[in-house]
């Protein structure tokens, strides 16, 4: 006799990567305040104790879904190497063609030309330099503003939600001034 699927998967048994997410499930219920100590205890005990995945799923039957991980923020050295790397492709693509091409003409002109490719070469090659420094050198700190961003953020305008120039009293622009100086 067949099971129905639900049953089946209940009767399955649980593998040590089950029960850890279980506990990690519990211990964000625990920490969100959903349950006290000594019910997350006795639970993470069971759910280390479970044979099938039907006793672990018991185990938090009770408790609403856990809303899903944040998308993880891309590593920003990787993407600044990895544009880089692009940088590098384009620069060797454009760059031997011009040597192709330089080739090709001088073979057509039956002598070496000067080579004029070393103008991008070396142009080009400063600024692909520059890049490598920055992507494989050592990374600075965030700037100012993007670290102190958020503090930045609960400001209140100064002119009280007026842009300088746009307000009724002021129609030349600038901050309004006493009446003495204008």
């Amino acid at each position: 006799m067949e099971l129905e699927p639900s049953r089946r998967r209940a009767s399955l048994r649980a593998s040590d990567a089950d029960r850890e997410q279980i506990v990690a499930a519990l211990r964000q219920h625990h920490g969100d305040g959903r349950l006290t100590v000594s019910e997350f205890t006795e639970r993470m005990s069971l759910a280390y104790e479970a044979k099938t995945l039907g006793d672990l799923e018991g185990l938090t039957t009770d408790l609403p879904p856990l809303p899903p991980p944040p998308p993880e923020r891309p590593d920003p050295v990787r993407i600044n190497r990895g544009r880089f790397y692009q940088h590098l492709l384009t620069y060797t693509c454009v760059n031997g063609f011009m040597i192709v091409l330089w080739v090709v003409t001088s073979v057509f002109a039956g002598r070496l030309l000067f080579f004029w490719p070393v103008w991008t070469l070396l142009g080009w090659g400063l600024a692909l330099g520059s890049h490598a420094i920055r992507a494989f050198g050592p990374q600075v700190e965030a700037s100012f503003s993007e670290r102190h961003r958020d503090a930045w953020d609960h400001r209140q305008d100064p002119w009280g939600g007026h842009r300088p120039g746009r307000g009724p009293e002021d129609p030349h622009g600038g901050p309004s001034r006493p009446r003495a100086y204008r």
